[in-house]
């Protein structure tokens, strides 16, 4: 049975080049981010090239229903995750002081509050298995 791994902010950059690192190695993706044309572009690559499976999956992980459904996907109990990785950034374009408190607020949780409430949904299947 192949392994799969499921990555977040696996439209470009680091995420991209996680899930083709991980097809080259045979193994098949859940790919997540929020622009649907990247992820479908990559998966259609990566199927093409290493002849993996590639599921995409949309999803703003800032939007508490859409975060919803990557716990969901994790938690399937018919489709396993065996490897999370959580890649979803974005950059702020000022110092600190300088930025909007509001986007400070979402970039932390995109930096921490999501990270552990995807380890932690996946960690039980995981551990179970």
């Amino acid at each position: 049975m192949a392994r799969t791994a499921l990555i977040t902010g696996a439209s470009s950059g680091l995420g991209a080049e996680y899930a083709r690192q991980l097809a080259a190695r045979r193994t098949d993706l859940v790919v997540v981010a929020r622009d649907k044309a990247a992820l479908t572009e990559l998966a259609g690559a990566l199927r093409a090239r290493y002849r993996v499976e590639v599921e995409v999956l949309v999803a703003d992980l800032l939007v508490p229903r859409q975060l919803e459904r990557v716990v969901h996907r994790l938690t399937d109990p018919d489709r396993p995750i065996d490897m999370l990785v959580n890649n979803a950034g974005f950059g702020l374009p000022l110092s600190f002081a300088r930025n909007d408190i509001g986007d400070e607020v979402r970039h932390l949780q995109l930096l921490v509050e999501v990270p552990m409430r995807l380890t932690h949904a996946v960690l039980t299947p995981m551990l179970q298995r």
